[in-house]
């Protein structure tokens, strides 16, 4: 058993010199594309964002029908993202967009300031995040002149607090980041003169971003500092 361990321990260490040559071997700036990296210290993050809030519903006192209202942004999401002993992450960001859902024309645009803090690994990562949805200009019960239709409703002081899990694959120069976001949304909803609350609502989104850099100019740099500290040691 024990000259088992040895020799066990004795390929173990004579095969991780061997790695790290073969990974020198490669050259200055070049690795193995393969092997899965922890995420760099400093990464910019630019992405499409789509979140969904289901809104009131009124009824059309004419025919009897209901119509449901949704809030659905669509956004391109500016985020900067910091590394945090090694595997643990914080990312501040900021997402700017527009409404193509059924309230548009009461609620057109959005500014969308976001925080979330986590786990991020080599490729999977989980997260917990607050929102800040500020949609503008506001107008409450607003019909659409093309779409017709009834009153739409508006949701103001929208603080949001979602869990988020995301997949990251590394492409050439850069990354590409998949996330799905559950959880929900606490605002303050007027519609007519019969709805006029502050409630929480579910909210679901996705994200579809890229990460600028692969870190390959810092990885040259290193090298470098090391192959003239091994110039300068006495021989």
């Amino acid at each position: 058993m024990t000259s088992c361990c040895a020799a066990l321990a004795w390929l173990w260490l004579s095969a991780s010199p061997a790695s790290a040559a073969e990974e020198r071997s490669l050259g200055p700036g070049v690795y193995d594309p393969t092997q899965r990296r922890l995420p760099r210290t400093h990464r910019f993050r630019l992405a499409f964002q789509l979140d969904h809030v289901r809104l009131s519903a009124a009824m059309d006192q004419d025919t009897g029908k209901t119509q449901r209202f949704h809030y659905l942004p669509l956004q391109l999401d500016f985020g900067y993202q910091v590394q945090l002993f090694k595997f643990m992450m914080l990312r501040p960001s900021l997402a700017f967009g527009g409404n193509p859902a059924n309230t548009a024309e009461s609620m057109p645009a959005l500014v969308h300031p976001q925080l979330f803090g986590g786990y991020s690994g080599r490729a999977f990562g989980a997260a917990l995040g607050y929102g800040y949805l500020h949609p503008f200009p506001v107008r409450k019960d607003v019909i659409s002149d093309t779409r017709g239709g009834l009153g739409q409703p508006v949701i103001t002081a929208n603080h949001a607090v979602r869990v988020e899990l995301s997949y990251t694959t590394r492409v050439d120069r850069g990354a590409l980041t998949f996330a799905a976001r559950i959880g929900g949304v606490k605002s303050h909803i007027r519609h007519y003169q019969q709805l006029d609350e502050r409630s929480w609502r579910f909210m679901w989104g996705v994200q579809l971003g890229w990460y600028f850099g692969d870190g390959h100019r810092a990885r040259e740099r290193e090298q470098e500092r090391q192959r003239q500290r091994r110039e300068r040691r006495p021989r």
